[in-house]
Formats: C-alpha cells, structure tokens, sequence
C-alpha cells in the first residue's frame, strides 16, 4: 500500500473530476489518499472566499475515502528545523506531515522539493 498526500495545487474545482478518475484506479490497487488538515483548510478557505459551495470537493473526500490528517507537535518541530522562508511555512508543515506517514505527495508546486526527497514527490 502506497500513500498519497494531495496537495492543495491538485484539488482545483476544475481538476477534481479527472483527478477522480486517476485516484479510483489507485484506491482499487490499494492505495491511501490524505490531505493534510492544512490543505482542507486552504480548499475550503478558498471556496468560501468566492463564495462558492464546496459540496464537489466533500463529495470527492467522501467517494474516494481521502482522509483529512491533522497536524501534530512533531510537524512543526520538523517543519521549523528546515528553517523555511515565512511564504513556505504551510508547504513545509504539509511537507513535515508526510514525512511522518511516509507518503509522497502529489502536487504542482516545486516548492516540496526543499522539504521532502525528490522520490517522494509526483509532479501533476
């Protein structure tokens, strides 16, 4: 079983249905799909800015049975000792919550690769 953290950059409302598609294909193999608690609040954060209504997105959480993983004391401790710069700080506090399930992230945002090893990281 392989791990995956989505990250915000992948849950667009726009990507949602053909992200679907690709991670029914891996939940049937086996795989486990999560978000950090940071992510969802930034989805949910964004949805509610332009307020528009994010039963797409819980629908999706919901169907594929990606599960919504909190933050914890030793995230930040990992998180602070990479020392990110003060617009890096959520990427390295999701970074540091999957180093700590070992997982690998699927994202678009190549600012992970100061904070997790290149073989952890799947580029959108």
């Amino acid at each position: 079983m392989t791990r995956v953290f989505l990250d915000t950059s992948v849950l667009s409302q726009k990507s949602l249905n053909e992200l679907a598609k690709k991670l029914s294909e891996c939940v049937s193999s086996g795989d486990q799909f999560l978000i950090s608690v940071l992510t969802h609040f930034e989805v949910l954060w964004g949805y509610r800015t332009a307020n528009l209504g994010s039963s797409h997105y819980e629908e999706f959480l919901d169907k594929l049975h990606v599960e919504v993983a909190s933050l914890l004391h030793e995230d930040a401790m990992l998180a602070a000792s990479k020392k990110p710069t003060k617009g890096k700080l959520v990427d390295a506090l999701i970074a540091a919550t999957v180093a700590r399930y070992n997982a690998n992230v699927w994202t678009r945002d190549r600012d992970f690769a100061q904070f997790l090893p290149e073989e952890k990281i799947t580029f959108l």
